[in-house]
């Protein structure tokens, strides 16, 4: 395994301890956290300026997971960042470039910052229907903290997405002068399909008209009622999609998401997946998968069972997120963490017409790294 990998493990397994209040008084220009739909950091302001990702080098990127009283730690050494484990110092790290499409005005007055979301350190995208339903039943899934971020640290989204709007949008990004293989689209779930059709479809289909051509679009959203709705889909320009069920082993799905399992089914939406594989084709539909929340044995068990139906994974490692059910349930050591990536060498080498949603890396998986090969020393 590479170092910069073994690195990114640890960092992900236990997080990251430095003084809050570090990033508040540099003057340089990075990447900030969010918090578009989730809480990564107790007790964090927008105005601590904790950036999204730190840059390991490698071409490897992480999240910025602050823990009180991990072995690893963070600090400004002049104009360097030095990542130290307990006293040692191990590497420079590097902030995450502020990104050329923020910070601009769109013709009706509102900031792009507003309108766009951003993924990783360098994917653009859109949140669309910035909440889920699920909340309101008293049935969320028990990692997520979108609801606890969108009331409190979380930045504002414009929740009015205009054909005009979205459009203006996209073309602002395509003539930022950043690279754009892909405009990525996380989606709230709705409480219906007609919901679904007026705050997520009408937007794609505005993207889909505004985008240069090469450019693909990928969609994360909850699987619809009416699978006519997939075809959908596919017709507003999405060229990839995830239906992501989180927890393989129906048990822990039913106690750990049970609101997609009361409302939706277990077996539902599996068969959403197969139908979205006879719509987009082999692996270009994705299920993901979130390692540390039910047995090892399951995820392995479960990211087979995906990639055997020709369907990609998406894998997450899970992390204690503020105002989330889970919230004192503790991140997979270092060991599982590396279990599962030994695994995923193996399907990727079983499986060899599977792909990654990302061609890049991104802050919280490693499904990219596995893929490319860095669980091999580096030569």
């Amino acid at each position: 395994m590479r170092s910069s990998l073994r690195t990114k493990i640890a960092l992900i397994s236990h997080g990251i301890d430095f003084d809050i209040d570090m990033f508040a008084a540099t003057s340089r220009r990075y990447y900030e956290n969010t918090y578009g739909y989730c809480i990564t950091n107790r007790n964090v302001k927008r105005e601590h300026r904790i950036p999204q990702v730190l840059l390991l080098g490698d071409e490897l990127v992480v999240s910025v997971l602050r823990r009180e009283g991990s072995p690893w730690r963070l600090r400004f050494e002049g104009d360097r960042l030095a990542l130290y484990y307990e006293d040692e110092y191990r590497q420079d790290v590097d902030l995450p470039e502020a990104l050329p499409f923020f910070g601009k005005t769109l013709k009706d007055g509102a900031r792009t910052d507003d309108v766009i979301s951003a993924y990783g350190a360098v994917t653009p995208g859109f949140f669309l229907y910035p909440d889920c339903h699920y909340f309101d039943k008293g049935k969320p899934c028990g990692f997520c903290s979108l609801r606890k971020a969108r009331h409190t640290v979380g930045k504002p989204l414009v929740t009015e997405l205009s054909r005009e709007r979205v459009m203006e949008t996209t073309q602002i990004i395509q003539n930022s002068g950043w690279n754009i293989p892909m405009i990525t689209n996380t989606c709230g779930t709705p409480p219906d399909d007609e919901g679904t059709r007026r705050a997520i479809l009408e937007p794609l289909q505005a993207i889909r008209d505004a985008r240069a051509p090469g450019i693909r679009m990928h969609v994360l959203a909850h699987p619809p009622n009416d699978f006519h709705l997939i075809d959908e889909y596919k017709a507003a320009g999405v060229t990839s999609i995830a239906f992501n069920l989180e927890v393989y082993g129906r048990e822990d799905f039913a106690r750990i998401c049970p609101g997609k399992d009361q409302h939706y089914g277990y077996d539902r939406w599996w068969d959403a997946l197969e139908y979205a594989k006879d719509v987009f084709g082999p692996y270009e539909v994705y299920c993901g998968l979130v390692w540390g929340v039910e047995p090892i044995q399951s995820s392995m068990e479960g990211m087979e069972a995906i990639l055997s139906r020709g369907i990609g994974l998406a894998t997450n490692v899970f992390h204690a997120d503020p105002g989330s059910v889970m919230a004192k349930h503790p991140h997979p050591s270092e060991d599982d963490i590396i279990a599962l990536a030994q695994w995923e060498e193996k399907l990727y080498q079983k499986y060899p017409k599977a792909n990654t949603i990302y061609d890049i890396s991104m802050r919280n998986t490693i499904d990219w790294e596995i893929h490319n090969h860095y669980m091999e020393s580096a030569k």
